[in-house]
């Protein structure tokens, strides 16, 4: 259990194990802080509030997309190739949910999904992880 002793131990012991002051952390953190807050600020100020609370709700959207529901039949139709589903108005956008005739629809708009099949070539490694 934390007592008020630990509590003005904290920052001593923060300075020891990372080497930095905390109010050099606290000035950091501020400052992302801020630079968030005028960002969004400013944003406001040149498209407007409504605009961006339409953009948040877009991008909460977006990032569920993909935890909607597992995928179902993917298996038939992909066959053993890799690639993405993508929707015609939202772009990739996640997971697709399946009809009842197995058509892949968009999570956000229900748009029918198409299957983009990614072109590897044989013997090719990703840049992050070849030899040097």
């Amino acid at each position: 259990m934390w007592t008020l002793k630990d509590f003005f131990e904290g920052p001593s012991i923060c300075r020891t194990y990372f080497g930095i002051r905390p109010q050099n952390i606290a000035i950091f953190v501020g400052s992302i802080a801020g630079a968030a807050l005028v960002a969004t600020a400013i944003y406001w100020g040149v498209f407007g509030f409504g605009q961006w609370k339409k953009e948040v709700t877009v991008a909460g959207r977006i990032m569920t997309a993909a935890a909607v529901a597992p995928m179902q039949g993917a298996g038939q139709q992909m066959g053993q190739q890799s690639g993405q589903y993508v929707c015609p108005v939202h772009g990739a956008v996640g997971l697709p949910r399946f009809n009842a005739a197995g058509v892949p629809v968009c999570p956000l708009g229900g748009e029918v999904m198409q299957f983009v099949r990614c072109v590897t070539a044989p013997g090719a490694t990703p840049a992050a992880f070849a030899g040097g």
